[in-house]
């Protein structure tokens, strides 16, 4: 046991508040496993034995009898878009297990049509052409038969396109005359007229205007509160929103007013938006470690499931020169990422394609060149690159020369797999989307996400992607490239904290740390990999207080009156 913090809890007279004995305690620092800890004013004070920990309690604390469940530190959700998520729940699900075809989400169009107001717009989410029956995306037409007298417009699952219907394109004026907008694309059938499909913000901007379609503070708030209600649920303790306005961040102040904001969130603005958010609030502060601005999100090219993501190579299907194209073009991204190395800001570049990472990479290493090579102003904080789905060997050795972090989008494996090897990569390419082992090795920072709503929060689905690489259709995708359960959970919790510079703070169970954790029923450490996904979730908690409770003893134990629960 580190005993000097809970020797100091005796000697100020103050015992811990709580402890907990009888358990599986996995650490995820240099102390390891244990089996007992002891929490004070909502941080951990003392990890180790039952007997030791045991002897710290006084006559007021409080004691739990985890009774052999595990306990490991809470996840952290690196990339999420939780407005997002929580807007999607009132959406017509287009997804492919609601609706596994054209015809099927027609119907379900239609039916919502049916229902609403004459001229109230329809609007779908999680369609993706490339897991739908019909192997193709949405056209006008299509959406025609749902209903011509509205707007209708239907959300690509991976954020990157929309589909309108005849409407929206007559009321936005769209024909085979506009031209497509720098860095978005507006699909076009073999007569050059538009198809209703448009790719990447500039294009979709065209026909979804975001000051339209932006719900009201009070429905803004409930999508928040459904987004939260699902990670406490899934053992995620904070997480990294990654891309929010100021309308957004005035919704997280308003829950964390509330005292509902019981997860710990992280902001990442879009570039020139820091303005709006006055970082020296308190309730959006580097200080508040319930809410605190973390850096500016940039988008840099688009999705490798449409095409647009920037390769080095061209797709695999598409042959050719067709390689995708940057969002951002090279020029303005080195001026962006310049201001805000200079103004001391973290940068989270969105990068899909090899291109992309190469383009970012440069802008940072000339960000650190024009400032004599100096880092943030933040100790151990470092920019960081998102997705990384076709990093190649060469560039993870350059970002570890760089002190670039990466946050990864392993669920890629499962998700699209067998399409990024079968179709848009090829073989090669497409076994070693998302190269854990290789990032593993090098010693480079690294975290895990999910990029909810574009796959599910599940933190231990992710981290049990991450172990067996196996796909939607059953192939293990680059056996290589699997790391072991260990490094995979770091990716949710020791390791993942280091992309926000907290490890001083969160991310493992050890004294001075915030006693936010998650009680499973099983051990990821220790039991079949192939049964990581099926590990359920008993109690989340976030400085000793209980956000989620699916074991009902459990959750009265840790804090009986029940209050403060995300559930």
């Amino acid at each position: 046991m580190l005993d000097s913090p809970a020797a100091s809890s005796i000697v100020d007279g103050r015992r811990p508040d709580r402890v907990y004995l009888g358990g599986v305690v996995q650490t995820m620092a240099e102390t390891g496993r244990a089996t007992a800890f002891a929490v004070r004013d909502g941080r951990f004070v003392a990890v180790g034995s039952d007997a030791e920990i045991a002897a710290l309690a006084g006559p007021a604390t409080a004691s739990v009898d985890l009774d052999g469940r595990v306990v490991l530190p809470g996840f952290i959700e690196t990339h999420v878009h939780p407005h997002m998520s929580g807007a999607s729940g009132v959406d017509v699900d287009a997804g492919v297990e609601s609706c596994p075809d054209i015809e099927t989400l027609i119907g379900a169009l239609a039916a919502r049509a049916a229902g609403s107001a004459p001229g109230e717009a329809v609007r779908a989410s999680g369609f993706d052409d490339s897991l739908v029956a019909d192997d193709r995306g949405l056209t006008a037409a299509d959406l025609d038969c749902a209903d011509t007298t509205r707007p209708i417009v239907v959300r690509h699952l991976s954020g990157h396109g929309v589909y309108v219907n005849s409407f929206v394109l007559e009321a936005k004026g769209i024909d085979g005359d506009t031209a497509d907008p720098e860095g978005g694309v507006i699909v076009r059938d073999a007569a050059g007229r538009p198809t209703g499909e448009f790719r990447e913000i500039p294009a979709m901007r065209l026909v979804v205007d975001p000051s339209e379609t932006m719900p009201a503070a009070d429905e803004l708030d409930d999508s928040l509160r459904r987004a939260l209600a699902r990670m406490a649920s899934v053992g995620v303790t904070s997480f990294h929103d990654m891309f929010v306005t100021p309308v957004m961040v005035d919704s997280y102040r308003r829950l964390h007013a509330s005292g509902e904001l019981q997860l710990r969130g992280r902001l990442y603005a879009g570039f020139g938006m820091l303005d709006g958010f006055a970082v020296g609030d308190a309730a959006a502060s580097q200080d508040d470690d319930i809410l605190s601005i973390g850096g500016v999100k940039l988008i840099s090219d688009g999705s490798i499931q449409l095409h647009t993501g920037a390769l080095s190579e061209p797709y695999h299907d598409l042959g050719g020169c067709h390689c995708g194209d940057m969002a951002i073009s090279p020029g303005d991204l080195d001026e962006m990422v310049a201001r805000c190395h200079a103004a001391g800001q973290q940068v989270a570049i969105h990068t899909n394609g090899d291109r992309a990472i190469d383009v970012a990479l440069d802008a940072i290493e000339k960000a650190r060149s024009a400032s004599g090579g100096a880092g943030l102003a933040q100790p151990g904080l470092q920019h960081r690159l998102e997705h990384v789905q076709t990093l190649r060997e060469d560039q993870i050795a350059r970002m570890r020369e760089l002190g670039v972090a990466a946050s990864v989008f392993v669920n890629h494996v499962y998700y699209w797999g067998d399409r990024h090897r079968d179709r848009f990569l090829g073989p090669e390419r497409g076994s070693r989307i998302s190269p854990l082992a290789s990032i593993a090795a090098a010693n480079l920072q690294f975290a895990l996400h999910c990029d909810n709503p574009v796959t599910p929060v599940d933190p231990l689905f992710t981290i049990h992607t991450a172990v067996n690489r196996v796909t939607r259709g059953g192939q293990v995708l680059g056996p290589e490239q699997r790391i072991d359960a260990e490094t995979a959970v770091a990716g949710y919790t020791s390791s993942a904290a280091r992309l926000g510079a907290e490890e001083s703070v969160k991310g493992a169970i050890a004294p001075g740390l915030l006693a936010d954790f998650v009680v499973l029923a099983n051990d990821p450490l220790a039991c079949d990999p192939s049964t990581i996904k099926d590990i359920a979730v008993l109690a989340t908690v976030v400085g000793d207080r209980v956000v989620y409770a699916a074991d009902r003893d459990l959750g009265s134990a840790i804090d009986g009156s029940g209050e403060g629960r995300v559930e």
